[in-house]
């Protein structure tokens, strides 16, 4: 299949691997949410709780770096979680200024209920494709990543 962007002189945007790739992205995200939303999350939600689980005590500022969001976008997000109790904010020992985030018990209890859920996200996701694909796929996106990062500015790491 060939992407010539450009059909009697005009932008074909809807055959475009950008269109695809907008689509699709957005089919995932409401897949995702779909998924969450059985166990009581938000999609947003459950990327600052990963966060967490792997360090937990981050500051607001620390997530929006890690994440790629904006501060108030985490905001909101740490609002909503500290709201249904699975997150609570205190002072950071080291400076009195700054709040740290950090997990409650009751969003320790769930994360075998994400875990189950991302896995069963990933099989209805991927599992068409073969052992092969996936690890080209996986390859495609990283390639891509990368590229999204070097015209934002920014390292892979940081998203």
């Amino acid at each position: 299949m060939k992407f010539n962007l450009l059909a009697n002189n005009f932008m074909d945007i809807e055959n475009s691997l950008t269109y695809l790739f907008t689509q699709t992205s957005t089919a995932h995200q409401n897949m995702l949410q779909k998924l969450m939303n059985e166990i009581g999350l938000q999609r947003g939600q459950v990327l600052i709780l990963i966060s967490l689980w792997k360090n937990d005590g981050q500051s607001q500022i620390d997530l929006a770096n890690h994440l790629n969001l904006t501060a108030p976008t985490i905001n909101k997000m740490v609002g909503s979680l500290i709201k249904n109790g699975f997150a609570e904010c205190k002072k950071c020992t080291q400076d009195g200024r700054m709040m740290r985030v950090f997990l409650t018990e009751k969003s320790v209890q769930i994360k075998s209920a994400v875990e189950e859920q991302w896995v069963k996200f990933e099989t209805q996701s991927f599992s068409f494709l073969t052992e092969t694909e996936k690890l080209i796929l996986s390859q495609l996106f990283r390639k891509i990543k990368e590229n999204f990062c070097k015209n934002l500015g920014l390292l892979p790491s940081d998203l």
